[in-house]
C-alpha cells in the first residue's frame, strides 16, 4: 500500500507573532472546537466560526480557505515534527514518536472530538481528509525514525512502514480509544521493545 508522505497542515499569515493575529487565531480555534462539542463537525462553516469568533467572514476564508483547515486547525493538538533529526538510534527515535502521540492522546481534551471524527469520516469524504492529514502528523515522527534506519542499513530497503507505523501507534489507540485504559510508560516501552527485538533477529 502506497503511502503520500505526511500531511502537513498549510502554513498561513496567520504563523506569525503578531499578538492580533494570534488572538484572531485563538478565537477561530475555540470557535471551532465550540461548534463540534455543541452540535458535531457538520455545524462547523465559514460563517458559523466567524460568527462565534466575532470577526468577518472574509478573514476566516482568507487564512482557512477550506472547512478541512478549519478543523485542522482547531483539533491538530498533533503536529508533524519540525526540524526532526535522528538519534542515530531506531529504539531512540521510535520512542521519542511513540511518546509525542502518548502525550496527546492522554492529555488531550479533545480526544473525544477525534473519536468523533473518525465515526464521521466513514460518511464524509472532507472528514475522512481531515483525518488522513492529522494520522500522517501525529505519526510523522515514527515514519522519519524507520526511514533513517533505513537509510542507514538498519532496517532492510524493502521494510513495510506502512505496516509498522500500524503495528507501533495502534496499541495507544486501542488502549486510549477502546479500552479506556492509561497510556503508562512501561506500555510504550514494552511496544519499542518487542519491536526491536524482531528486527534484530531477523536474518
Amino acid at each position: 500500500m502506497s503511502h503520500r508522505g505526511p500531511v502537513h497542515r498549510r502554513s498561513t499569515p496567520l504563523e506569525e507573532e503578531d499578538p492580533r493575529v494570534v488572538r484572531t487565531r485563538q478565537a477561530v480555534r475555540e470557535a471551532v472546537r465550540s461548534l463540534v462539542q455543541r452540535a458535531g463537525f457538520e455545524a462547523v462553516s465559514h460563517q458559523k466560526v466567524a460568527a462565534e469568533a466575532g470577526i468577518g467572514r472574509a478573514t476566516v476564508y482568507r487564512h482557512w480557505p477550506k472547512r478541512t483547515d478549519l478543523l485542522l486547525d482547531a483539533i491538530a493538538e498533533i503536529e508533524a515534527p519540525r526540524d526532526w533529526q535522528t538519534s542515530g538510534d531506531l529504539a531512540t527515535d521510535l520512542a521519542r514518536g511513540l511518546e509525542r502521540l502518548q502525550r496527546t492522546l492522554s492529555s488531550s481534551p479533545l480526544v473525544p472530538e477525534l473519536v468523533a471524527l473518525i465515526g464521521r469520516a466513514e460518511w464524509d469524504a472532507e472528514l475522512r481528509e481531515t483525518k488522513a492529514a492529522l494520522l500522517a502528523a501525529g505519526t510523522a515522527g515514527l515514519r522519519q525514525a524507520l526511514e533513517a534506519a533505513i537509510e542507514r542499513r538498519e532496517l532492510p530497503a524493502d521494510h513495510d512502514l506502512d505496516t509498522t507505523i500500524a503495528r507501533l501507534a495502534g496499541p495507544l489507540f486501542y488502549r486510549r480509544v477502546l479500552a479506556h485504559a492509561p497510556l503508562d510508560d512501561a506500555f510504550v516501552t514494552t511496544i519499542i521493545t518487542a519491536y526491536i527485538h524482531e528486527v534484530s533477529h531477523q536474518d
